[in-house]
């Protein structure tokens, strides 16, 4: 592979980084004035938010969005689920982010808090790991290119 190839390939990297560093679009919904906000999530009637445009918090000042949460909520017997663009917080593991901090308290609370950052709509049910998707284009762009050029 010469170095046109190469600096494609970066370009193409970097173009696909840069979109997940940047920005990141989240479901954005209450289980308690919408049920299909509830696992299991449809979000065949909603439409994604991007994290961009989304209201800054005045106690956070100069802070952007750049995560996906959920918010699972157990109050007195009853579930409620919150999806929502994030400004702090740490996503999961790398690859399963579905590890999410849990917490109970008194009067019967449980709560079940989880960021991601993965990709587009992470906050949703299924979970799929952008980067495998970068590299997989990469490494076809890079097939295609071989044999064409070699």
């Amino acid at each position: 592979m010469n170095k046109t190839h190469l600096f494609i390939v970066a370009g193409i990297f970097l173009v696909f980084a840069a979109q997940r560093v940047f920005s990141i679009k989240c479901w954005e919904c209450r289980s308690d004035s919408d049920p299909k906000c509830a696992d299991p999530f449809d979000n065949s009637t909603l439409s994604i938010t991007d994290c961009r445009q989304a209201d800054p918090k005045e106690h956070l000042p100069g802070v952007r969005a750049t995560m996906c949460r959920k918010i699972r909520q157990k109050v007195h017997g009853e579930w409620r689920y919150f999806r929502s663009c994030a400004w702090m917080g740490e996503p999961g593991i790398e690859g399963d982010e579905r590890f999410c901090l849990m917490r109970t308290g008194t009067y019967n609370i449980f709560m079940e808090y989880c960021t991601c950052n993965s990709k587009d709509g992470c906050n949703s049910a299924g979970i799929i790991n952008g980067k495998f998707v970068c590299v997989a284009i990469m490494l076809i762009f890079a097939l295609i290119t071989r044999k064409v050029f070699v």
